[in-house]
């Protein structure tokens, strides 16, 4: 796999655009023959000068490392020339990867960086049309020898937002859970994604819209202990970072329902009430607070001693979701 410098991920789809990028982190392990290092900042929390001063610093430690620059849609003209700078000589032991929701044609979209960028450089993550995702479930339960009535496949669409990630997930806790059954019931979806406990990273998200505290920490603790826990809890900062948007919107004088659909959220009355939730039990500041403060502890996580771990995410969870300082 020939590796680019650097890319520009944007688009709604976070299931294949993350594929992609393991895809890339591992070309780059196998490159080097040594995990890379990898790095996630925002731009609402780093300047662009410090990040790429630490894209050419090398690393003590490893010959290669992934940088990614989420949100670039908030890049301003300032922010893009100075990586411009870097864009036209940057390092051989680096992989740059900007990324971001909006799609070429979109308000938000980030035209000024990638004018910048190569064409090859660049490719959009289209969120999968509601027939393409119903196909796609229904492939899926089949492999498994199942079936779901629409109802159900309504429903399970509703409470993933039919991002691939959470949908692949609920999918796969269903086709374990329902291993005497044949056809998937509206029910069948309920009572297992909803009482399982296996959580998703949409039902992490609804306690946390909630502002259900306890909630949110035995969502956490249940699944602390799988392979699944840091995944869900790095999609726990991308609804949060929506959540944002959809406030955002919504006091700019937009109806929710046309706020779910500038933002691509789909048009299911549970997403919708979600967001309306979070809203309601949460200011747009502290929305911004949360973000940062949850992007500063995904951080340390990944070094930290796993003695430390758990208690910290409960204080900042406290703080972030219960109020408590």
């Amino acid at each position: 796999m020939t590796l680019l410098p650097v890319y520009f991920f944007p688009g709604p789809e976070i299931g294949h655009k993350r594929n992609r990028i393991l895809s890339i982190k591992q070309a780059l392990h196998d490159r080097n023959r040594e995990a890379p290092e990898i790095y996630e900042y925002f731009p609402y929390d780093s300047q662009a000068s410090d990040i790429v001063s630490d894209l050419l610093n090398g690393s003590l430690f490893s010959m290669g490392r992934l940088v990614i620059v989420a949100e670039a849609q908030a890049l301003g003209e300032n922010d893009v020339r100075t990586f411009k700078q870097y864009i036209d000589t940057p390092s051989p032991e680096v992989i740059l990867i900007f990324t971001c929701d909006e799609i070429p044609g979109s308000r938000g979209y980030p035209r000024t960086l990638a004018n910048v960028l190569p064409k090859k450089a660049i490719e959009v993550f289209w969120e999968m049309f509601e027939r393409d995702k119903r196909g796609w479930v229904r492939r899926f339960l089949n492999e498994k020898g199942l079936k779901a009535e629409e109802a159900a496949i309504d429903l399970l669409l509703d409470i993933t937002e039919g991002i691939s990630d959470f949908l692949r997930e609920a999918c796969e806790l269903l086709a374990f859970s329902m291993d005497s059954k044949k056809t998937i019931l509206e029910s069948d979806v309920d009572e297992i994604l909803e009482h399982s406990r296996k959580e998703t990273g949409f039902s992490l998200f609804e306690r946390f819209c909630r502002r259900d505290l306890n909630g949110v920490l035995d969502a956490l603790n249940n699944c602390s202990d799988s392979n699944a826990g840091d995944r869900i809890f790095s999609m726990l900062i991308g609804s949060i970072v929506r959540l944002s948007d959809f406030a955002s919107l919504l006091s700019g004088g937009l109806t929710p329902e046309n706020v779910a659909t500038e933002l691509g959220l789909g048009r299911g009355k549970r997403v919708l009430n979600t967001y309306m939730d979070g809203v309601r039990n949460y200011r747009k500041s502290e929305l911004d607070s949360a973000i940062r403060s949850l992007v500063d502890l995904e951080s340390w996580l990944r070094n930290a001693p796993r003695e430390l771990r758990k208690s910290k995410t409960e204080i900042l969870l406290c703080r972030v979701v219960g109020g408590h300082h």
